[in-house]
């Protein structure tokens, strides 16, 4: 082999340039960590992070959160014990050196043989045995604080190595984290993975309780022995700085000042329960929603915070967790696993309401951003209202009241009218923004909606206006008010109601009526003509359901009924999906419900039927499957009859048998009632279990209830329009029923819905797609990486991130998972192509001069980027349509039956397939 050197100038100068790089540039720059002791462990959150380091007492779920991918270290105090330990009376006092005052712990003799047997055989063994493989060793150096000569200390160093050498020859394979530990580097240094130390910048004094910054002789210190330990052993450095959680830009800019050394940050609290900032910071999408169970013992789907409240914070990207403060409050600091708190109580007689109030003014001063709306819950004091900046009235209002001061969060819908019945009387004491504020007689101001650094307050009767019969509309802008209380930063947004840049499309046919008579000539029974007029005629994907009771028409024979013939030729139909509408077409699923006044409070009257949760959902399901769907196409969606509304039992029942549920919910805001109070949310969660609500009401409601106008189904048009623009709050939803199907005004009405809806452009999918993707939309985390690079998490079916205007374009060459991108007035649209349920997306200022992927009525099973475009999969439920946008001056696919050119639109060049499924294409533009 012949060999080629190098001139010496040359190698030394490339040596001396390796050297500078492995200086100056991160050693490990992927291997972020996290530090979370506290319980429970967020563990979706937490997989953001490449390790972890956790108290394994408050760890429940180690194996979830390595089956992620992250690496775990479990938290040991080898030079410590504190009392609280439940071991602790297992350790013998001659064990013991001395006391850490500042943290109430007792400090270990490292001399003691005992010590490494109890720790290595005892503690550590069990760990092991538990499934962790990497042990952060923290109070290596708290000997010094009990041995002050040097002999001593020398013992105390040999022990410690002694120590550290056996963990490592006793647990093969396994990880080490020192947290400082310098003195014994020398013996023991190749052991580690990194090592960790506090305090860098910024600090906690345990004596003064309180955050300080490290003093620059001791910071000088502390960076040339890191920067040493780096050099001479090659570990990842870990530093760990605590910051006050209510500067949370303080601790973005430590991070950034730590990551910039090549170290790798965390920034948290000295308990270490928090979700900090490191390499990564979580952004949370989690908001918690406090009720009064007492208000509402028909259960929480009539509460406010949830009909009303949800569905802005929902658009904003935030999944809500209700919590009944009757049945107990958090524990734990809840920084960073929730973006803020929201309340909406409608009295102050809250059941112990010193106990919440201690509670609301320990989230308060933990950092943690709150949203009061209606009432308080219970009468406060001054002490209280200081944290507030504001305090009681000294003396009653003379009225008349009038507006003093209102802005833009005021008057979304309806004006404020000055009213004194229900209202809270408090005056601005301190630095507020006062939103809205009323003037008396007598001149005194009193604040109605303000907020402030620790949230905000929008008080009775001044968040929604009631009129005739229960109309509801917004004073405030809850989307605005929302956002300023609770500080919410712009996020990518993960989106339910578009996919590829096109508004999604469902049809829904509850199985109500499919046994009428039509009022046409012939008179066909009503679930043939809906089979003849619409699922074959424009043959869209729809879910389609029936209601056992009502087609068996009490037949138990093979001998199938007209309405199962029917039913059978509709569910062999390419374009349907299967769902049960239940046996009997119960009007309600829990007792204590109340029947919804849009609700339908039919039910089958089957003789000798009482009523059982397994018969409605899993007979029925078997029922179909057996009798009338083909082994190949089994029931994939359960519809709720009546209210709409399922209990925990229900939906536990539906999941167990792998199907999707919707029904309830249902949007009717239109023209006459053009009001977001009529927009629900997507659903509501029960425990751990969830219903999925329909997106738009159904004709029964359009028709009073089937009772006319028959032709009334047309308005559903409007609320498809008014749930587009300004904002895109939902799908296109064409929801009805069969008996649609027994009236020339109501097949009309239908006809023109149908019309109208394909003429949108959609993206049309069944239910069960919708229903996946609204249960993704729950699961989603989200993080930002250190350089401005967004983590998105947990996606598979939701394929939508909804892009503010002010974060800019997607930078689709450094991006990963991003294949196009489509900017209309409702919003900035992304497409994901989630690889292994992952997307990593960087923004820049520019829109994107490669080609992509405008929009397309198809999912996008492949995209993969090549010099002249990119190989593609794609499949959609209709002939199949893709906009590529293109500054090249022509594109053409390349697919089984030759080459397809492109139709060029301005930017972008349009393809139209007479096929549903492309596989094995080629985009090519030049």
């Amino acid at each position: 082999m012949k060999l080629i050197f190098l001139n010496y100038r040359a190698v030394v100068l490339l040596i001396h340039s390796i050297i500078l790089l492995s200086i100056c540039l991160p050693l490990h720059a992927n291997q972020s960590i996290a530090f979370f002791y506290g319980r429970p462990v967020p563990v979706n959150l937490l997989s953001h992070y490449k390790q972890v380091v956790v108290e394994p007492d408050n760890m429940d779920n180690l194996d979830d959160l390595h089956a992620k991918g992250t690496n775990v270290f479990a938290y040991i105090s080898i030079g410590e014990i504190h009392p609280t330990r439940s071991w602790y009376s297992e350790i013998p006092q001659s064990w013991i050196l001395g006391s850490n005052e500042k943290w109430g712990s007792r400090i270990i003799d490292l001399t003691q043989q005992g010590w490494h047997d109890y720790l290595i055989n005892k503690y550590l063994s069990k760990l092991w045995k538990e499934g962790y493989r990497g042990f952060f060793l923290d109070t290596m150096d708290s000997y010094q604080s009990a041995v002050h000569d040097a002999d001593g200390r020398v013992l105390q160093e040999k022990a410690l190595a002694s120590l550290i050498s056996r963990i490592h020859q006793h647990f093969p394979g396994v990880k080490l984290i020192f947290n400082r530990g310098f003195e014994v580097l020398p013996e023991v240094g190749r052991y580690a993975v990194a090592l960790a130390a506090e305090s860098l910048f910024e600090g906690w004094d345990p004596a003064k309780q309180d955050y300080t910054e490290v003093k620059e002789a001791d910071r000088h210190w502390l960076l040339d022995k890191l920067r040493q330990t780096r050099d001479q052993y090659g570990l990842q450095i870990i530093v760990i700085d605590y910051v006050d959680p209510k500067q949370r830009e303080l601790a973005r800019k430590t991070a950034k000042r730590i990551s910039d050394l090549g170290f790798t940050p965390w920034v948290a609290t000295p308990r270490l329960d928090i979700l900090g900032v490191g390499l990564s910071e979580i952004f949370s999408r989690r908001i918690l929603a406090l009720y009064d169970g007492q208000e509402y013992p028909e259960g929480l789907q009539q509460t406010d915070v949830h009909k009303l409240l949800a569905m802005p914070l929902e658009y904003m990207g935030y999944t809500i967790d209700y919590l009944d403060v009757n049945s107990g409050l958090p524990t734990q600091s809840l920084i960073g696993q929730y973006a803020g708190i929201v309340t909406w109580f409608n009295n102050d007689n809250l059941r112990g309401p010193i106990n919440y109030r201690d509670w609301l003014l320990s989230q308060i001063d933990s950092g943690i951003k709150i949203a009061i709306l209606g009432n308080l819950g219970f009468k406060a004091n001054h002490t209280f209202l200081q944290h507030f900046q504001v305090k009681l009235s000294q003396s009653a209002i003379k009225e008349p009241l009038k507006i003093e001061r209102s802005d833009q969060i005021i008057g979304y819908e309806v004006k404020p009218q000055p009213k004194t019945r229900g209202f809270t009387i408090w005056q601005a004491s301190g630095n507020i923004d006062t939103h809205l504020s009323l003037i008396d007689q007598n001149k005194q101001s009193w604040v109605a909606v303000f907020t402030g650094q620790w949230g905000g307050v929008a008080f009775h009767p001044y968040v929604i206006e009631t009129g005739y019969e229960g109309r509801q509309r917004w004073i405030i802008d809850p989307f605005k008010f929302l956002t300023k209380a609770l500080d919410l930063p712009e996020i990518p947004v993960p989106d339910v109601t578009t996919e590829n840049g096109r508004r999604l499309l469902l049809v829904q046919i509850d199985g109500d009526g499919s046994s009428n008579k039509a009022e046409i000539p012939g008179t066909p029974l009503t679930i043939k003509v809906i089979q003849d007029y619409f699922l074959k005629k424009y043959k869209l994907p729809s879910t389609v359901s029936i209601i056992e009771g009502e087609a068996s028409n009490g037949n138990s024979t093979d001998r199938l009924t007209e309405v199962e013939k029917v039913a059978r030729n509709i569910f062999d139909l390419n374009n349907v999906e299967i769902a049960s509408h239940s046996y009997s077409h119960p009007s309600t699923w829990f007792p204590k419900n109340n029947i919804d006044a849009r609700g339908d409070d039919f039910n089958f009257s089957i003789p000798d039927y009482k009523f059982s949760l397994e018969r409605e959902i899993a007979g029925s399901v078997n029922y179909i499957n057996k009798k009338l769907a083909s082994e190949k196409k089994q029931v994939r969606v359960f519809f709720w009859t009546g209210d709409g509304l399922a209990d925990k039992e229900a939906l536990t029942l539906t999941h167990s048998l792998g199907l999707e549920n919707m029904n309830g919910g249902g949007a009717t805001i239109s023209k006459d009632e053009k009001t977001m109070t009529r927009v629900p949310p997507l659903g509501y969660a029960i425990g751990d279990q969830f219903q999925v609500y329909a997106p738009i009401a159904s004709e029964h409601v359009f028709t009073n209830s089937w009772q006319g106008p028959f032709y009334g189904f047309n308005r559903v048009i409007e609320t498809m329009q008014l749930t587009d623009s300004p904002l895109r709050l939902k799908p296109l939803h064409i929801h009805y029923h069969f008996y649609s199907g027994s009236k020339i005004a109501s097949i009309n009405a239908l006809q023109s819905v149908y019309d109208w809806s394909i003429k949108q452009e959609p993206r049309a999918i069944w239910v069960s797609e919708y229903a996946q993707k609204v249960n993704e939309f729950r699961s989603i985390t989200l993080s930002r990486r250190i350089d401005g690079t967004w983590d998105i998490r947990g996606l598979n079916k939701l394929r939508t991130l909804r892009l503010p205007v002010s974060l800019g374009w997607p930078d689709l060459e450094n991006s990963e998972g991003i294949i196009g991108v489509r900017d209309i007035k409702q919003g900035r649209y992304v497409h994901l192509l989630p690889n292994h349920g992952q997307a990593l997306l960087n923004t820049t200022s520019e829109l994107p001069s490669s080609t992509y992927l405008l929009h397309s009525n198809g999912e996008i099973g492949k995209w993969q980027k090549t010099a002249e475009g990119a190989n593609l999969h794609v499949h959609a439920h209709m002939p199949l349509e893709l906009v590529i946008a293109s500054l090249k001056r022509k594109c053409y696919i390349n697919w089984r039956d030759g080459k397809l050119d492109g139709q060029q639109q301005n930017r972008s060049w349009k393809f139209v397939f007479p096929i549903t499924k492309l596989e094995n294409a080629s985009l090519v533009c030049h």
